[in-house]
């Protein structure tokens, strides 16, 4: 483990324990004292007996790192909160995800099916189209910098050796950057690569996860150059549909991959489980032919007969877009996927607006109207938005108030169920405008992603450690100006469902309301309407706060 001098860095942020370790540095969990947050603190190593001029390389990286990183704003990229520099070192200060690494889950476990490496595909070629349209190549992208949460969004992390279109980036080219057997062939050759290159390192990165190695397997980095620079990728052996998709963004000849647009669709339709169109016919990623929509796509399958089936939601949601050619500013078109139902849509500009093709809702409307700070610009106390003697009508057992929880929000605890609130995020929503928490909303729903297997507890309501599954967001009755839910079933022993939520958004706060029961009280529906109970009450009580009653 790394020895460090100090436990509190500037003042602020106090280191609590690693959470990872490699080559180049340490993750760790750390406690921002000035907002009361977890975050995870990178430190960057440097060897003791490094040169004073390539120290300041190594530190001048790592604050361009956070510079990169944090001027880029994609639920697929970490956030970037802050970047420290102590004991002469870089440290630099980052969300805290809860999960592992593409890398660790295919190497502890086992290679992932195809419709979850579709979906990691389709968030993180959305990540790359955002840094592209930026001007950013990441020129890192590999097993090791995906990161997949708990509720199976991936993130793409460490822009470390990115480069910006444009940059001067003579200092560098003595190192070999990245990791060989995710590097694209040009980029081996020495050129400088670009939005192409990342494609061809999505391939790898999606190959391994799909096949459990890379497309080119060898004992040794020298021998990896060699044959990603000579030979063709190992035919993929369990990548199905996904195989012709990958084998073509792995061709050698940039000009000969795929656009970003090919790929995105071919990904949305893989994630929901059928066949891939192909990308025959359709013009590398420098071509300027676009898509001006796509066809919806069907629902997911059914769940076992155990659990109920649960209905997608076909609220848009954006995807990754061919990114601009250097120099060149344009509209962008955004085609959109959820990962369990597509609607068609056209964005305008990246991120800001949806024109739906059935003309956009009332919600919308508003929110692009709402820029200046909304109702809720100082805290909330959640407890009571839920007062005991209503939270018994769903917890007959119920024996006190909420207790406010570390993120802000509150919970209802009681012998075998339970209700809870929560602010989604980082748990600091006051101040912001109702258009900033529309954009947190849609994150929120984006992240929502079917899961295989998660591990939750809940002691106060002798919930010990237990497998779930957790479904694509559903939606629900109108709740707030904005609701979808979602569901978690018992993964291992009953199938049943457990817990129920609705996110909601109210004026310029989103919150989360959860109802879990584990003692096999209520059924499924009742536990739905349960959780939609609870979001109504939060909902009218936030209404009334808003009205002044």
């Amino acid at each position: 483990m790394s020895r460090i001098d100090t436990q509190v860095l500037a003042d602020r942020y106090r280191l609590l324990n690693p959470l990872s370790e490699g080559g180049a540095g340490t993750v760790w969990l750390a406690a921002d004292e000035m907002l009361g947050r977890d975050v995870a603190v990178k430190e960057v190593r440097l060897p003791p007996d490094l040169d004073p001029a390539r120290r300041q390389e190594v530190l001048a990286a790592a604050l361009r790192e956070a510079n990169l990183a944090a001027r880029l704003r994609h639920p697929s990229i970490v956030t970037v909160h802050d970047v420290v520099v102590d004991q002469e070192r870089p440290w630099l200060v980052m969300e805290l995800l809860s999960g592992a690494s593409l890398e660790q889950t295919v190497r502890d476990r086992s290679p992932l099916p195809v419709h979850q490496v579709a979906r990691i595909g389709v968030g993180i070629l959305g990540a790359l189209g955002a840094a592209h349209t930026a001007g950013v190549f990441h020129r890192d992208v590999k097993p090791g910098n995906v990161f997949l949460t708990r509720t199976g969004k991936a993130v793409l992390t460490d822009f470390g050796v990115a480069v910006v279109d444009g940059e001067v980036t003579s200092g560098r080219t003595g190192h070999l950057i990245g990791s060989p057997n995710y590097i694209a062939p040009e980029q081996l050759r020495g050129e400088r690569g670009g939005p192409a290159s990342d494609l061809w390192s999505l391939g790898a990165t999606l190959y391994f996860a799909v096949e459990g190695m890379p497309p080119h397997p060898a004992e040794t980095p020298i021998a990896a150059i060699g044959r990603v620079l000579t030979e063709p990728p190992r035919p993929p052996e369990r990548a199905g549909g996904l195989g012709p998709l990958l084998m073509s963004m792995l061709d050698p000849a940039p000009e000969a991959r795929p656009s970003f647009d090919a790929v995105a669709r071919s990904l949305a339709e893989l994630a929901t489980g059928q066949p891939a169109a192909g990308v025959g016919g359709v013009g590398g990623v420098g071509d300027t032919a676009g898509v001006a929509g796509m066809p919806a796509a069907a629902s997911p399958p059914s769940p076992p007969p155990a659990i109920p089936a649960v209905p997608a939601v076909t609220d848009p949601v954006p995807a990754p877009v061919r990114p601009p050619a250097p120099g060149r500013g344009r509209a962008l078109r955004w085609a959109a996927a959820e990962m369990a139902g597509i609607a068609v849509v056209i964005g305008v500009t990246f991120g800001v607006t949806f024109l739906l093709t059935s003309g956009p809702t009332a919600a919308e409307q508003v929110v692009r109207l709402s820029e200046s700070p909304g109702a809720f610009s100082t805290p909330v106390d959640v407890c009571k938005l839920i007062p005991a003697t209503r939270a018994r009508q769903l917890l007959p057992a119920l024996a006190g108030e909420g207790k406010p929880t570390n993120d802000g929000g509150c919970q209802w605890p009681a012998k075998g169920m339970g209700l809870e609130v929560r602010l989604p995020g980082t748990g600091k929503q006051w101040g912001k405008s109702p258009r900033q928490a529309h954009e947190l909303f849609v994150n929120q729903r984006q992240s929502t992603i079917p899961s295989g297997e998660n591990a939750w507890s809940w002691p106060e309501i002798q919930a010990g450690v237990r497998s779930a599954r957790s479904t694509a967001p559903r939606a629900v009755a109108p709740v707030g100006e904005e609701s979808f839910g979602y569901d978690v079933y018992e993964n291992r022993m009953t199938g049943r469902l457990e817990q129920s939520y609705v996110i909601i958004r109210v004026d310029s706060l989103v919150l989360e309301v959860g109802y879990a029961v584990v003692d096999g009280s209520k059924d499924g529906p009742a536990i739905q309407a349960g959780a939609h109970t609870a979001a109504t009450w939060v909902a009218n009580a936030l209404n009334n706060q808003k009205a002044g009653e």
